[in-house]
């Protein structure tokens, strides 16, 4: 069995561990690994995805990785995806991308953690409930993985969500400025964002940090940075917007590349 798992903030990675304990013969697989990679074959029984929402849908490099990817005739594969109110068209965005490889999501998941969204952020009073309860719902997941029970997938395949989704990046991007990343003064150049970034987006000089056009959009770099001195045009991390999973650390992070 094979967990493909994808994590910005830490989300996955907290999700994954707590599925790794309850499926003894996991093997745990980032996504970001497989980026230079033409074609990861698969031959496993059972396959799962663990993976965020970005803009009511899956991140680009998970829809890139599932289009590289080779799976057995007759998987059983299923998704947990996390989200911070919907799941958007992601578990059909999935699916659709699996079925033009001859297979389906045989079950998906939902799992309502914080948001790493600056912009929609999760008030902080809301997310100790929400991380207590994530590890009682991974073990009815796992209960229902072993026993390969197929779930009907939550969310939505309505054209209007993904109306949505492109508005809400749209407004992300253009108005509130997350495509125009700079650091300030209090940057010290310890180069964390350079290497939590998944897809090898940024690069710290002596003088300055530099952002590329390959954006990944999981927001680890101004999330993780010690000093909250990545800014994305007028958004900025403070003690209420600020979010990383408790559980994980910038390390875990960065040793998915």
């Amino acid at each position: 069995m094979n967990l493909y798992y994808f994590s910005g903030t830490g989300n996955s990675i907290a999700i994954v561990r707590e599925l790794q304990k309850h499926l003894k013969d996991a093997e745990l697989s980032p996504i970001a690994r497989h980026l230079d990679d033409a074609e990861i074959r698969d031959d496993s029984k059972v396959i799962g995805f663990i993976v965020p929402t970005y803009y009511m849908d899956i991140p680009d490099i998970v829809r890139d990785f599932t289009k590289k990817l080779s799976i057995k005739k007759n998987a059983f594969i299923f998704a947990v995806i996390h989200y911070g109110v919907t799941p958007g068209r992601a578990f059909y965005s999935l699916n659709a991308l699996l079925s033009e490889k001859g297979a389906k999501l045989n079950a998906g998941f939902g799992i309502v953690l914080p948001d790493n969204s600056i912009a929609l952020k999760t008030p902080i009073r809301k997310q100790p409930e929400m991380h207590a309860l994530m590890p009682g719902i991974v073990e009815d997941i796992s209960s229902m993985v072993l026993k390969k029970r197929s779930i009907p997938l939550p969310g939505t395949d309505s054209p209007l969500s993904g109306v949505n989704g492109r508005v809400g990046s749209f407004v992300l991007r253009k108005i509130f400025g997350t495509d125009r990343k700079r650091v300030t003064s209090d940057c010290t150049r310890c180069g964390i964002c350079e290497r939590v970034c998944p897809v090898n987006n940024i690069t710290v000089y002596d003088d300055n940090v530099s952002f590329g056009d390959n954006c990944a959009e999981c927001f680890a770099c101004i999330h993780w940075c010690p000093e909250k001195a990545v800014r994305y045009g007028i958004l900025k991390v403070n003690s209420k917007s600020h979010y990383t999973n408790p559980a994980v650390s910038s390390a875990d992070i960065m040793a998915q590349k």
